[in-house]
């Protein structure tokens, strides 16, 4: 199964859409509801775990279930996620050292990160910002094989995905409340059990492609404009708990999906400075996810004064927009280059065996 470039481009697209509602979110205030950058800071992630879904199913769908293979998927989602995951953490955590006069290191927290298991019991102790889908997603690595498996049987599948469905609707039905922000609920938000369906739905998506995009786009461009317009134009405002609960939660998990379906199924055409642009966003979009976060910190305590002496709202999104946006975007792809793609090669390295031929799908953020 070749690349998906398509994919590639979405994710890259969608990480540069996280980085800029923080940087709004963290200078001029939360977007409301009712625009649609306050509507992608929370459906950016939500439409990762899409395509994440999409890109493992396609990636291992016809590979045999055998302990071998089991060690050689666990290998490589070790290798594509953990070493930027530990760099993230331990930026966060030098920071948080640098900028806290008492600070003291919580020993279970910092192992619960660099492990990769905090998502497993305690979703709320992640480290870097964006960390909480990470651990969601090393909850859904587990659960791959066993969608994988159900897959085999178009009724069984259906039927595992009725029961994520059910969950994701509890949560969003009597678990979350609109009459308290989403900040209050965000441990309830982000537990893997209000997120698996969404997973589910990527590998429903990649089930559903064929071998072969129609170089007709007629259908999935008109899906991507109608999905776009009904994610951007759908009644709702207010606090972004709005967004998560009772029948918009359906609405806009309905909008992402056919939005990763129509890309994933779009024949794009090589242009010759939009591609390459794509691309570059598409490789680094797992560097900008979890870096963005350490470069605001680290900009705003040490360049930011340099420029402003008492900076309102507006002079820091602006100084986010114009120094700290570039700067991340350079240190995403040095580290793109020097540490993620050595470490995915690694685990190609170690898993390369001839009778196998296993893709690297990538993660959550999609990668």
């Amino acid at each position: 199964m070749h690349r998906i470039n398509s994919i590639d481009y979405m994710r890259g697209l969608l990480a540069l859409c996280v980085m800029v509602y923080h940087f709004m979110s963290w200078s001029i205030g939360t977007p409301d509801s009712s625009t649609t950058l306050g509507r992608l800071g929370i459906y950016t992630v939500s439409t990762f775990y899409i395509i994440s879904g999409i890109s493992l199913y396609l990636a291992y769908s016809d590979v045999k279930l055998s302990r071998q293979n089991l060690r050689n998927y666990v290998t490589k989602r070790f290798f594509r996620i953990a070493p930027l995951y530990w760099i993230a953490t331990l930026l966060t955590g030098f920071y948080l050292y640098l900028a806290t006069q008492s600070f003291t290191i919580n020993w279970e927290k910092y192992i619960s990160n660099l492990t990769l298991t905090f998502g497993y019991y305690h979703p709320k102790n992640y480290i870097p910002v964006g960390g909480w889908s990470i651990g969601n997603e090393m909850v859904f690595y587990v659960l791959f094989p066993f969608l994988v498996a159900f897959t085999k049987h178009k009724w069984s599948y259906l039927c595992a995905s009725l029961v994520l469905g059910s969950i994701y609707f509890y949560f969003s039905s009597y678990l979350l409340t609109p009459a308290q922000p989403l900040a209050q609920q965000w441990a309830t938000y982000i537990n893997p059990f209000n997120q698996a369906f969404l997973f589910a739905i990527g590998v429903g998506i990649g089930m559903m492609r064929k071998s072969h995009v129609s170089a007709n786009n007629l259908y999935p461009m008109t899906a991507l404009v109608f999905a776009c317009i009904a994610f951007t134009y759908w009644p709702v405002d207010g606090n972004q708990i709005n967004i998560v609960t009772g029948l918009n939660r359906a609405f806009f998990t309905f909008t992402c999906g056919i939005a990763c379906w129509s890309v994933l199924n779009l024949d794009i055409k090589p242009q010759k400075y939009i591609t390459p642009a794509l691309k570059f966003m598409g490789d680094i979009s797992y560097s900008v996810y979890l870096l963005h976060g350490a470069a605001f910190f680290y900009t705003s305590k040490y360049l930011l004064p340099l420029i402003y002496s008492s900076p309102t709202p507006h002079e820091k999104l602006q100084f986010f927009c114009i120094i700290t946006l570039p700067l991340t975007i350079a240190l995403s792809y040095f580290v793109y280059r020097s540490i993620e793609k050595p470490f995915i090669n690694l685990g190609k390295h170690l898993t390369n065996h001839p009778k196998q031929n296993h893709l690297l799908a990538r993660t959550p953020t999609g990668q």
